[in-house]
């Protein structure tokens, strides 16, 4: 049999057959996004419980009350103290501490596409266009794989079904919450291997049994032993692990078909959440974010973290700013959809805000400019007699200069801090933004991977009046603002009266001149 064709020479025949013998090997391969580097959850017969699963819950380990250190992982990376293969949990050091409906939501879906290690440690595909290699295993997030690259590895949640996904609003300094003083492990969270962070890992771990997630939830919270007194070891529950009751948690149709309540313990624990923890000297791009709004405003949060580990300077923090009244009109929207606000209206609640402030400190409400004149330890004295930070205070909340000012005040410094507003923030084209952020926080923007992927781009990072979408006349929102919701008289509960407008607009402004001049704020 003659393999040759007729135009076929023998050079180009053994290239025809050394192009079948890569892709028969390629077909013999596993995919992959089928590939995984940590092992899935064994299944686990509920039926067999032999576990002490009761209500009560058993004792806690002992709160660690001195926090981890706050050093940047290039210096841990250094230290001769930290051995090598010592894992270390990561802290967030890039904060959003402002403001809520000033397009956070938008920048975090932005941030955790381009700059997650799938993306910043991948590469273009020489064989293949608009398909690079991405970096889908955590071995590939290593500095000798990925090089001085810094990418974005958020903390995690994990949910009722045992699964993980990314978090955004981490509340690790407390912020409006009473949690500090639980200790520093239910702000560090369980201890996962970081394969937990690979997206399809992820993905397939969703795809298992419940009774397999479940299992291994459960085995995650009981895997921690108290060391803390001289008896024989014996399991001891960590603090973010969390009693839950089964027979009464709402579970989806395809769930409650995988877990029969009959014959199963009503009570579990349930791990919620987890920072990443890695060895310093192989992971040093490793950047944690938490994207909690309403930190900037919030004194108890600036207390926790310059009292805790102080005001590091490899911090990076963003400030999301918008207009005053259009940033509480919007915020107030979403209270009363989310049912939050249950009687009144926006206008007695500011006026009824703007009466708290005036009686907190009459002269700096009526002269608000000597704001500026105010020493540091002032400063911080009015900011925290006079601002929660809470949901609630959406007016003392819009009022960013006093904020921004007392984060100055307590030993933070003006380069740490990225402040963009929400109405620029709405044109940037994705380009644009991600060189910004990069440039700012260190992260590395993959221009040669994301550029083969211009729509998935568009899709994450393009604003909505940005010249991309224009062109194409897409309509793609910022953020969920809720500014076309009409329920629950949303309308005629958002208005102001003439004379409210007007002391929000002069305070609003004030604070804004003060802003420009003081602190430079862009315009």
């Amino acid at each position: 049999m003659d393999l040759l064709g007729p135009n076929e020479t023998l050079a180009s025949l053994e290239a025809r057959l050394e192009r079948l013998h890569l892709l028969r090997s390629r077909q013999h391969q596993p995919h992959p996004r089928r590939t995984s580097s940590c092992a899935f959850p064994a299944p686990f017969n509920f039926s067999h419980w032999r576990g002490p699963d009761v209500k009560m819950m058993l004792p806690w380990c002992e709160p660690r009350t001195r926090p981890p250190t706050a050093r940047s992982l290039e210096e841990l990376a250094v230290d001769p103290a930290i051995a090598r293969g010592q894992t270390v949990a990561v802290l967030p050091s890039l904060i959003v501490p402002c403001c809520a409906h000033s397009g956070t939501t938008f920048l975090w879906r932005c941030m955790r596409y381009a700059f997650h290690p799938t993306v910043v440690c991948g590469r273009p595909d020489p064989t293949r266009r608009h398909v690079p290699l991405y970096a889908e295993r955590e071995d590939e997030w290593s500095s000798s794989a990925c090089g001085r690259r810094r990418y974005l590895l958020p903390g995690l949640a994990g949910n009722i079904q045992g699964h993980w996904d990314y978090r955004k609003e981490w509340f690790f300094y407390g912020g409006g919450a009473a949690q500090w003083q639980k200790g520093w492990d239910d702000y560090l969270g369980v201890e996962l291997p970081l394969c937990f962070w690979e997206p399809e890992f992820q993905r397939l771990l969703r795809l298992e049994p419940l009774d397999n997630t479940l299992a291994h939830s459960r085995r995650v919270c009981r895997s921690y032993e108290d060391k803390t007194h001289r008896r024989p070891r014996r399991a001891c529950l960590h603090r973010t692990c969390l009693p839950l009751d089964l027979q009464r948690v709402k579970l989806g149709p395809g769930y409650s078909e995988q877990y029969a309540n009959h014959g199963r313990p009503r009570w579990q624990y349930q791990a919620t959440k987890a920072l990443p923890r890695v060895d310093p000297r192989q992971h040093t791009g490793a950047v944690v974010s938490d994207m909690t709004p309403n930190y900037l405003c919030s004194p108890k949060a600036l207390k926790n973290m310059a009292s805790a580990i102080g005001t590091p300077r490899h911090f990076r923090l963003m400030v999301l700013v918008r207009d005053p009244v259009s940033m509480i009109r919007s915020s107030y929207k979403m209270f009363v959809q989310w049912g939050w606000v249950r009687t009144g209206d926006l206008n007695s609640d500011v006026t009824a805000q703007l009466h708290a402030l005036r009686k907190c400190n009459a002269s700096l409400y009526d002269a608000p400019r000597l704001v500026a004149t105010l020493p540091p330890a002032e400063l911080l004295e009015y900011f925290g007699r006079c601002w929660r930070g809470t949901w609630a205070q959406f007016v003392t909340n819009s009022f960013t200069f006093v904020c921004l000012a007392s984060w100055l005040a307590a030993g933070f410094r003006r380069e740490q801090f990225l402040v963009l507003r929400s109405e620029k923030l709405r044109t940037m084209g994705a380009h644009d933004l991600l060189s910004q952020v990069s440039n700012f926080t260190g992260l590395h923007y993959n221009q040669a991977v994301l550029g083969e992927k211009e729509e998935e781009l568009a899709a994450h990072c393009e604003a909505p009046d940005s010249a991309y979408n224009r062109a194409r006349a897409m309509q793609a929102p910022l953020v969920n603002s809720h500014s076309s919701y009409a329920g629950h008289n949303a309308k005629q509960r958002t208005e102001l009266s003439a004379t409210v407008l007007a002391e929000l607009e002069r305070l609003g402004s004030a604070y804004a001149d003060m802003a420009r001049v003081e602190l430079g704020y862009p315009e």
